[in-house]
């Protein structure tokens, strides 16, 4: 009887104790993500056309946003920058021009040459091969050849820009054969995919790298947002885009 009775009570205390564990694994998962998601991952909602078709208008996107390392608060001082902003990455960012956060892709880093030409774009002299995610409207009046800018008030008044701020005629009479842009040390030039719909870097100019967010990784959810009355319940799951959901931005 005895032997029974220690064996239930040592059964109750590895009961208790395995209830400590996993509460102690809780608490520990919500401390760190909760102190450190602001650092690890974030997202954000696709609400404009200008990257389809990677991104959809509904699309809910994850963005890591330590790829690129972050600043700690308070100080100048960048912590975890193992990976330096590329080609063709797809970033989250403040533009120079406004508060609200943008998402386009990374198409020449500092250093790099840019123009465009119609619907080809130019990256130190070569064309760049971008047809299998790229988009353009069989006719746009939006659509013109970079440089020079289009919205050049939004841009720094200094030397670097001067010739690029020129009204377009101007430009073409100074620079007959064109003349490419140099993207400035610490910065990066960002274009949409939907490339005839897109006001990005061609308009108001490089993107500070210390206003990047982070970078887009993939599609955590995605809902067609048409106008639809709440209770039609069917119509509502019908807009959802299974197919969408967990794919890995390219």
């Amino acid at each position: 009887m005895k032997y029974k009775l220690h064996n239930k009570t040592q059964s109750a205390k590895s009961k208790l104790s395995r209830v400590q564990q996993f509460k102690g694994i809780i608490f520990t998962l919500i401390f760190v993500f909760g102190f450190f998601r602001p650092f690890i991952v974030d997202a954000y909602l696709i609400s404009s056309g200008s990257m389809e078709d990677t991104l959809l208008t509904g699309d809910r996107i994850l963005v890591c946003k330590f790829m690129y390392g972050f600043k700690i608060p308070g100080t100048d001082l960048k912590v975890f920058d193992f990976h330096k902003p590329a080609r063709g990455d797809v970033f989250v960012f403040i533009p120079p021009h406004d508060e609200r956060n943008f998402i386009k892709r990374i198409v020449a880093v500092e250093g790099d040459t840019v123009y465009t030409e119609g619907e080809t774009l130019y990256v130190n002299g070569r064309q760049v091969d971008e047809q299998s995610y790229t988009k353009h409207l069989p006719y746009s009046s939006f659509r013109e050849d970079f440089p020079p800018f289009r919205n050049p008030e939004y841009l720094p008044q200094d030397e670097t820009y001067t010739d690029f701020t020129l009204p377009q005629s101007r430009f073409r009479h100074k620079f007959p054969e064109g003349k490419p842009f140099t993207v400035p040390k610490g910065m990066v030039f960002a274009m949409g995919d939907n490339r005839d719909q897109s006001s990005d870097s061609r308009a108001w100019g490089p993107v500070d790298v210390d206003d990047i967010k982070g970078q887009a990784f993939m599609i955590m959810w995605s809902i067609d947002n048409r106008p639809t009355k709440l209770w039609e319940v069917w119509k509502i799951a019908s807009n959802i885009r299974l197919n969408r959901i967990g794919k890995h931005i390219r």
